[in-house]
């Protein structure tokens, strides 16, 4: 029997498993049922302390691999790490940067040299026509939804804060409080509206969701990512990439950051009455401000009565 090829993707590996395990035989389905409940853990053993895990034999173990189609469980094993690499890849390089003998300063220093990089990277990834798109999907929406989990929620309320001035109306979805209020607010997408989708490593399943939701409803899509291969890339109408590498982090916020603020910036310039609405807004906060008179500047004459 022809092996078929192993599945990269965590989802597709883990829904695998899953529609096999009914179909296995006893011993083998403790394998599987185990592998289901600890698929980090998984990842990591050795065939041997799988299968002390799960209270079988090594052959049990070795009969589950070939029963979802691999040679042997090395090959299982090795695709598992493969589809879980990015979720293992944090913990890798902390744990190497843990291992080094430097100061703190010196790390500091490292993150604040991978931040200004990732800045660089977001320059050179900028498209000028995915730019374009990008502020026109903006501009025409009748309504602006962003999106984010984890630290990229804090991106997603960041940006609709950012598109505030520019828009009829800006909604962040985020997760502060539980996927009830998202989704709630997501219910009412319609055609028109447009969804602002932010996820680097770690990517979140859930954004995906969300995304996949909105296209359904006929909402238009712009992705916020740091690279092509990102999950949400494919549901996407139009996406801009940040850098988001990091040396000891799972990844930086701050190439993203970044471009959340350039978006701002293209916006507060390609609008109408702009330049009016922020003299307006700056004449309104202006006595709400602590202001400094600048050093050598003569202070006028006191009225005398």
């Amino acid at each position: 029997m022809d092996q078929p090829t192993p599945p990269a993707a965590t989802e597709s590996l883990l829904m695998r498993m899953q529609q096999h395990q009914t179909r296995l035989p006893p011993a083998l389905a403790k394998v599987g049922a185990w592998a289901l409940a600890y698929p980090f853990r998984t990842a990591t053993l050795k065939i041997g302390e799988l299968a002390a895990a799960a209270e079988v034999s090594v052959a049990s173990v070795n009969r589950y691999a070939t029963a979802l189609g691999y040679e042997g469980y090395p090959e299982f094993r090795d695709d598992l790490l493969r589809a879980f690499e990015s979720t293992f890849a944090p913990v890798e390089k902390l744990r190497a940067a843990v291992s080094r003998d430097t100061s703190n300063a010196e790390i500091m220093r490292e993150s604040l040299a991978c931040d200004a990089a990732n800045i660089a990277r977001t320059l050179d990834l900028l498209q000028p026509e995915q730019c374009e798109e990008a502020i026109r999907l903006i501009r025409s929406a009748k309504r602006v939804y962003t999106c984010g989990m984890g630290d990229s929620a804090y991106m997603a309320t960041f940006l609709a804060d950012m598109l505030d001035p520019y828009v009829d109306q800006a909604i962040a979805t985020v997760e502060f409080a539980g996927p009830e209020r998202s989704i709630r607010r997501l219910m009412k997408v319609q055609p028109g509206d447009l969804m602002i989708a932010i996820t680097t490593p770690r990517y979140s399943r859930r954004t995906v969701e969300h995304v996949q939701h909105c296209r359904e409803q006929g909402a238009r899509t712009l992705a916020l990512t740091d690279s092509p291969d990102s999950p949400v890339v494919p549901l996407a109408d139009v996406t801009l990439l940040a850098g988001a590498d990091h040396g000891v982090l799972h990844s930086s916020t701050t190439g993203m950051m970044a471009l959340i603020m350039a978006l701002g910036a293209a916006l507060a310039r390609s609008g109408n009455n702009t330049v009016d609405r922020a003299a307006d807004m700056a004449e309104r906060i202006l006595p709400y401000l602590h202001v400094v008179p600048k050093p050598g500047r003569a202070k006028p004459d006191r009225e005398e009565r």
